[in-house]
């Protein structure tokens, strides 16, 4: 697997193997970041790892990029104990603090015949509690219509969104996050109607992360997302009021780490 090394500097900038990265307007240097992952993973057809430094106090983490665009934080051992046990700590005083909100419903989509048989196939076999079937369909699925037509095709999109709450459902959290972040990504880049709400749906997996590092890089795009969502007057009052509970969370894991 090829691998590369990712700075990311306090004043906002970032480089990969040494080679300057600029983000496009309106992009936060972490997409910035995980868009040239993607295109390297894309050019090599396989999924790519970076190592990525935000200073010498933050530290660092491992980040898999796959040529679809999912990412995900890979888990490391460079944290020590004490470190660990403060965050946990701080992860504990968050979730006493952060109740679940309602998601607002939007209507549903209007697919094509196959593809809604083939999602109402995933639907019953959960229904059953059949869930590693349903999950092994709905990754199929998904794989399925990125070949035909690419990761931001609106089928494509839907069959990731049930993939993710399949993962969901099995207890998979870490999966269900990836993937839900992918289809919110998706959305806000599309300008989609559905943003906020994909952008809450994602908000709702990542609550159950156990691992620190990973809730708080995840919690950074969630916000940033959020933040693209509330420039465009498309944020909603309480999607604003659970965007207020990550960023607290957010702040208090990243604070242990300075």
């Amino acid at each position: 697997m090829t691998r590369y090394e990712v700075l990311i500097s306090d004043e906002g900038s970032a480089a990969i193997d040494g080679s300057p990265l600029v983000p496009a307007t309106g992009q936060s240097v972490h997409e910035a970041v995980l868009d040239q992952l993607q295109r390297y993973a894309v050019a090599r057809d396989e999924t790519v790892e970076a190592t990525v430094n935000e200073g010498p106090e933050t530290g660092h983490f491992v980040l898999e990029v796959s040529p679809d665009g999912s990412s995900r934080v890979l888990p490391t051992t460079s944290t020590t104990t004490a470190v660990a046990t403060a965050v946990a700590r701080a992860t504990a005083a968050a979730r006493a603090a952060t109740a679940p909100l309602a998601v607002p419903q939007t209507p549903p989509v209007v697919l094509p015949s196959e593809l809604a048989a083939r999602i109402g196939r995933i639907n019953e076999l959960a229904v059953a509690g059949l869930l590693d079937e349903a999950h092994a369909l709905a990754t199929e699925l998904r794989e399925s219509l990125t070949d035909e037509a690419g990761a931001d095709d609106p089928h494509a999109v839907e069959a990731r969104a049930v993939e993710a709450y399949i993962a969901h459902l099995r207890g998979d959290h870490r999966e269900a996050v990836v993937l839900a972040l992918a289809v919110a990504r998706i959305r806000c880049r599309a300008g989609d109607r559905r943003a906020a709400e994909e952008v809450a749906r994602a908000a709702a997996a990542w609550q159950w992360l156990d691992d620190d590092r990973a809730a708080a890089v995840h919690g950074r795009e969630l916000l940033h997302m959020w933040d693209q969502l509330d420039g465009r007057g498309a944020l909603p009052p309480v999607h604003g009021e659970l965007a207020g509970r990550v960023r607290r969370r957010v702040d208090e894991l990243e604070a242990v780490h300075v």
